[in-house]
């Protein structure tokens, strides 16, 4: 089937480094400084799934880069339920975006799929002398929330390739292919 497309939310605090990290991902850039994403922004990516898989077609995939004030949150609601996976970012050297985790994973249980796909990601991970959550933290939290969790950064590339390429992975296996899994 070839028209299967994959769509992946990228949530988190502002300033965590969402737009950074796909920025890294996207165009294997690191910006030290960029605008505040307004409302959304997406990126284009193909995902050519292992063995074969798709007929051998790659899988369009949309990544959503979502604003991470209170004020566009609103907006992000409804783009929700489109998603097949999501990612929950926050900044490894800032307590609170580590704290704002539940209130995200909240959110997408009340407005998203309840088999969304959903990954968290510990970014900032290059400011380790700053560091205020411990790698042990995140996991717990992300194994408590059926979900992985890469520490990541975006100015290193350091895991940016590994979680995007695990969690379109995740979605295709468990949400487009043709296995019995994708099908409940």
């Amino acid at each position: 089937m070839s028209n299967k497309k994959m769509s992946i939310i990228v949530l988190g605090d502002a300033a965590v480094g969402k737009t950074s990290l796909l920025k890294m991902y996207d165009e294997k850039k690191f910006q030290p400084a960029h605008m505040a994403t307004l409302g959304l922004d997406y990126v284009s990516k193909n995902y050519l799934p292992p063995q074969g898989g798709n007929n051998g077609k790659p899988v369009p995939v949309k990544i959503w880069d979502t604003a991470g004030q209170e004020r566009f949150r609103t907006l992000t609601h409804s783009f929700y339920k489109q998603g097949h996976g999501i990612i929950v970012a926050f900044a490894v050297n800032d307590m609170t975006s580590f704290e704002h985790v539940g209130t995200w994973l909240a959110s997408i249980k009340e407005h998203a799929d309840p088999t969304v796909i959903k990954i968290l990601v510990g970014n900032k991970v290059d400011l380790e002398g700053e560091r205020k959550v411990s790698f042990q933290e995140a996991e717990t939290l992300a194994k408590a929330n059926g979900m992985k969790y890469y520490d990541t950064s975006a100015k290193t590339n350091l895991n940016v390739m590994e979680f995007m390429e695990d969690l379109f992975s995740q979605v295709y296996i468990e949400k487009l292919s043709d296995s019995p899994k994708a099908r409940d």
